[in-house]
């Protein structure tokens, strides 16, 4: 196999695909790139990790023998990152040794043969639906914080997606808080797609938004019987899914909360990332790190005491409903109000031992997010 490419639609192809190169697995072929020519006169990469994988072509400059080969996906990618900015040329010869050459530089690394590579799952299905990736991505932001990464319930382990009448929503849970957001956005149904449910991996994320990208272009989601199939113009990322029943979110959800705290989204944020630093020392002490939230007249007070000192924030807040003080890992609360947007929130509450919301003080039609977190219990003599 023989080759020449501009280095920045190499490396353009390869970059997504390098989160789907497997660096902890016995078999060696999968720490490779697939690379092999095409009828059509372009190039297919494809890396596969067991689990996720991504498959993209690419035109070359020139193709002057065709083949199939395998290629050690981080050494070709560190390679290519520093090779000047001009036509690559890789070569395979039938000794398995591949060489890359751009000008007066060229770089010498082994070859595996193509048909080493293991098999892919099937990538065609009738079943699916077009989004727009922007969309994706936003809500994608939204809820990935609340995504358990160990937990012996498969399904809290990723995202579920749910597709009903044109609204797309998205969920994940991880024991202790839960994120909800929920979109209408223009959704049109591929082939013989309906409204539908399946959840995506936590892992698999991070990979799923670099392939969308920033824009506002459609991508298209194929569902088959274990995998999800996203593809974007000629890029096509794919991840099992987890074959299990979600939990019953809805029922979860608090629904006689009744003290109501109105207050600045960034204000609060600055003074839970204040409170934290206490907060976090108390890790490294005895018992557990938490945050109280305290209500008073039209006041909200964070406080928060660790053996080497203390801190109190007060801001102003438009309350209703009686008076609380209540408990939590901070870390929970930064995460969800973060992942917030508008310039209010409203938290609703109702004892130290309920769950709290959190949500957009000011309603937008076609979308809205929900944020549920779990008090802590905490230490009477701390209080």
């Amino acid at each position: 196999m023989k080759f020449t490419v501009q280095k920045s639609v190499l490396l353009d192809n390869l970059t997504p695909a390098m989160g789907s190169v497997s660096n902890k697995n016995t078999i060696t072929s999968i720490e490779g790139v697939l690379l092999e020519t095409l009828e059509d006169g372009r190039i297919r990469l494809s890396t596969y990790d067991m689990n996720k994988g991504v498959r993209s072509v690419f035109t070359p400059s020139d193709i002057e023998r065709e083949g199939k080969f395998i290629i050690n996906a981080s050494r070709l990618y560190q390679t290519v990152r520093v090779m000047p900015e001009d036509d690559i040329t890789i070569e395979v010869n039938d000794n398995l040794n591949c060489t890359l050459s751009c000008g007066r530089a060229s770089f010498s690394m082994f070859a595996m043969r193509g048909e080493e590579f293991p098999a892919l799952p099937e990538l065609v299905s009738e079943r699916g639906f077009e989004v727009s990736a922007s969309a994706v991505k936003k809500m994608i932001s939204k809820v990935s914080h609340s995504i358990a990464e160990l937990d012996n319930r498969p399904m809290l382990r990723g995202a579920f997606f749910n597709i009903k009448e044109g609204v797309l929503e998205v969920v994940s849970c991880d024991g202790y808080t839960l994120s909800m957001c929920e979109m209408k956005c223009d959704l049109s149904y591929v082939g013989n797609g309906t409204d539908t449910s399946f959840i995506i991996p936590g892992h698999a994320l991070p990979e799923l938004v670099k392939i969308i990208g920033d824009g506002d272009e459609k991508v298209t989601f194929y569902l088959t019987r274990k995998h999800a199939i996203v593809r974007r113009e000629d890029t096509v990322f794919f991840t099992r899914t987890i074959d299990s029943e979600y939990i019953d979110y809805k029922r979860m959800l608090p629904r006689d909360n009744d003290i109501f705290v109105t207050v600045e989204r960034e204000r609060l944020l600055s003074g839970l990332e204040r409170a934290n630093i206490i907060a976090e020392e108390k890790i490294q002490g005895s018992g557990k790190s938490y945050v109280k939230l305290i209500t008073g007249n039209d006041i909200l007070i964070l406080s928060s005491t660790s053996v080497n000192g203390k801190v109190v924030d007060e801001m102003e807040c438009i309350k209703t409903g009686g008076d609380i003080e209540i408990g939590f890992n901070c870390r929970y609360l930064i995460n969800s109000i973060r992942a917030s947007e508008g310039e209010k929130i409203l938290i609703t509450m109702k004892g130290t031992l309920n769950a709290i919301t959190v949500e957009c003080a000011d309603k937008v039609e076609d979308f809205k997010y929900f944020y549920m977190i779990l008090p802590l219990r905490m230490n009477d003599a701390n209080r």
